[in-house]
């Protein structure tokens, strides 16, 4: 008798019995969505930014703290400035020295300096392009966007995170706008309260009324403590050692800078 044939079904069922599992399908977690402010980076290197708000508003503009600039300049401390549209359209002098600072970089900090959570979608999006483009007039860009007056909402972190920027807040306040402020003031509460990826926030708008006067006392005693200054986006970044870390988002309420 000859061999026998077995049914083409069960022929296929038995090489399907037979051939490799296909390889599990990786399970991929979502990134999480930010919805609020980054107020300090976490990290474990010694490393702080300065930042410094230069600020104009309908009611008027201010001017520019050239000995801060200075400062600065002669100690080689990289730093983030916060301007608003109108206050680069208004300083084109100082804009120039700015921009010609390898070491300066800037953030988006608005047009005109409104209560972005009281502006509709369209008023949120013409403050931040506004600004933008008048940063793009000088080959610039923003690294982040700072909400004025420290006040934000979910509606506004993701306007701006369509952007590609990261909302930016502090957790450091030198107190400089307040016309209470003193040098010695100034020097403490930032001295006292930094620590490893902290954002301290000044202003360079003529606005402080001691920030010259404290800021070299500031940047001793940060170095003494052996914290290392760096640019903002160099801390949101994790450059360099720090790469992947989180940063730390703001809670419900910010410390608000006296006088803002």
């Amino acid at each position: 008798m000859g061999a026998a044939v077995l049914p083409l079904w069960l022929v296929l069922r038995a090489a399907a019995a037979l051939a490799p599992l296909p390889p599990p399908v990786a399970q991929v977690t979502p990134a999480p969505v930010v919805t609020r402010p980054i107020r300090r980076v976490e990290t474990q290197e010694p490393q702080v930014a300065l930042t410094f708000d230069a600020c104009a508003t309908k009611k008027g503009w201010y001017g520019f703290d050239r000995d801060v600039f200075d400062i600065l300049k002669r100690q080689q401390v990289p730093a983030t400035v916060f301007v608003s549209g109108l206050w680069v359209e208004t300083h084109p002098e100082a804009m120039a020295d700015l921009t010609g600072d390898p070491l300066i970089e800037f953030g988006d900090h608005s047009y005109d300096h409104p209560h972005m959570t009281k502006l509709g979608t369209a008023q949120v999006d013409a403050e931040i392009d506004e600004t933008e483009a008048a940063l793009g007039r000088y080959g610039r860009h923003a690294v982040a966007f700072r909400p004025p007056f420290g006040e934000w909402n979910a509606h506004l972190v993701e306007l701006v995170r369509a952007r590609q920027l990261p909302t930016v807040t502090w957790d450091v306040v030198s107190g400089d706008p307040s016309t209470h402020s003193t040098t010695a003031g100034i020097v403490k509460a930032v001295l006292e309260k930094a620590r490893p990826g902290s954002i301290i926030v000044f202003h360079i708008n003529g606005r402080g009324w001691k920030t010259h006067e404290a800021l070299p006392e500031v940047i001793a005693g940060l170095r003494a403590r052996g914290f290392k200054l760096v640019p903002l986006s160099a801390l949101l970044h994790g450059e360099p050692a720090a790469a992947g870390r989180v940063g730390v988002q703001a809670a419900a309420s910010e410390p608000r800078p006296p006088g803002r």
